[in-house]
């Protein structure tokens, strides 16, 4: 089948959409890729099979752009127009200037299947689907309307345009039972499927070249136990309390942050003011391909979210695959799916992350305790058995196993 995605990203892909288009194709799939559409420059390239096109929407309108060119070429007059047009669209079009571009973009390739990535990309999957004649699926990697950041009257626009649309596609996905849960109940639909973040099993991890390699990259003393955060760097991720906590970590003990984003100026303030430049190392961007032969080169992985909102209550994120996968023992506060992973594969230590001393104490004890983190290392070792791309790969093909069979 030729299956076009669609995502929203336009930094880095997301890897969980990098496996499931490598997966498709090993099954004898074609794949494309529409991605960055607010991307700095248009790009077209073939990544692992997946051919990959990346977009620069310039905030017009496709359907406006058609009218100008029929316009005589009189400024003000187009200047009417445009604020005309953009008015009614804005106000009254169902489908915006930028599901516009997307469906303009999407429907350039032939599809036997649109499979499209998070709310962004669910309107203009329905109507290129629908155009085509074709299956969609909607793959929500989180409750996109739940975001913090979001203004309320954003929430309350992403959460009523969902439920309008959710009903369309032939398969919903989404990361864990948690939130396929609300979905069902807050939508009155059918469970969506699950599809968990997992990473590839690494063929092999050479653990003494991972804590080379981790040390050599951050310029991390070697008598250092290495505590370890990786993703991105922003202020809703509750760093600033992972920065704090360094200060009661044992003495032989620091941090390491892998990761980029904006917010790592803010961070590197904290430390300075708290005096922790010699505990605390940034090491920047690593790509998720080499992720693991970094992790592995930790004593101990930390995801310091806060309930702050439904997608981080109930969140089930890439770094904490990563790590089980690294074979690295995690620190994490009581939130849902971590008590339901502490529970099933006992590879995860839990505290009260809101504080940092608890924090500290935590990372502390573990550090004082061998025999406890060499029996989480150990269950991180077994849980990987399990917590693999190789299995939930299976969960995707099954889908379209089903799908194909139905056409």
């Amino acid at each position: 089948m030729k299956i076009v995605m669609l995502t929203p990203d336009c930094y880095m892909i997301d890897r969980r959409i990098l496996l499931e288009g490598k997966s498709l194709i090993r099954a004898g799939h074609q794949v494309i890729l529409l991605a960055g559409f607010e991307a700095e420059r248009e790009e077209s390239f073939e990544q692992d099979g997946i051919q990959i096109h990346r977009y620069a929407y310039d905030w017009d309108d496709e359907r406006l752009k058609k009218i100008r060119r029929k316009l005589p070429s009189n400024e003000k007059l187009q200047s009417i127009v445009n604020k005309a047009y953009m008015f009614f669209a804005k106000n009254f079009f169902e489908v915006s200037p930028f599901e516009q571009f997307l469906i303009s973009k999407a429907l350039e390739f032939d599809a036997d299947v649109y499979h499209v990535h998070d709310l962004p990309c669910l309107k203009a999957g329905y109507y290129a689907s629908t155009k085509k004649n074709v299956p969609l699926i909607y793959d929500a990697h989180e409750l996109y309307y739940a975001q913090k950041v979001l203004p309320a009257r954003l929430q309350k626009r992403y959460f009523i345009l969902e439920k309008q649309y959710i009903r369309y596609p032939e398969v919903v996905i989404t990361v864990n039972p948690f939130i396929a849960r609300l979905m069902a109940e807050r939508y009155q639909i059918d469970e969506p499927q699950v599809i968990l973040n997992c990473a590839d099993l690494p063929k092999k991890i050479d653990i003494e070249n991972a804590k080379s390699k981790l040390r050599e990259k951050g310029k991390i003393p070697s008598y250092y136990n290495v505590v370890l955060y990786q993703g991105w760097i922003s202020p809703e991720r509750n760093l600033d309390t992972l920065i704090e906590s360094v200060k009661y970590f044992p003495k032989n003990t620091c941090l390491a942050i892998i990761g980029y984003g904006d917010y790592e100026v803010i961070l590197r303030q904290t430390v300075e003011e708290n005096s922790l430049m010699e505990k605390i190392f940034f090491l920047g961007q690593i790509p998720s391909e080499e992720m693991l032969d970094y992790s592995a080169g930790a004593d101990i992985g930390v995801i310091p979210y806060q309930p702050i909102d439904d997608n981080h209550l109930y969140c089930s994120p890439n770094k904490l695959f990563e790590y089980a996968l690294a074979g690295v023992p995690i620190i994490t506060d009581s939130l849902p799916f971590f008590q339901l992973i502490k529970e099933k594969y006992h590879i995860i230590e839990i505290t009260d992350l809101s504080s940092p001393k608890k924090l500290g104490k935590t990372v502390s004890h573990l550090i004082n305790d061998s025999i406890k983190l060499n029996t989480l290392k150990q269950n991180c070792n077994q849980a990987s058995k399990e917590l693999n791309w190789n299995i939930e790969s299976q969960k995707l093909l099954t889908i379209y196993n089903t799908i194909e069979d139905d056409q």
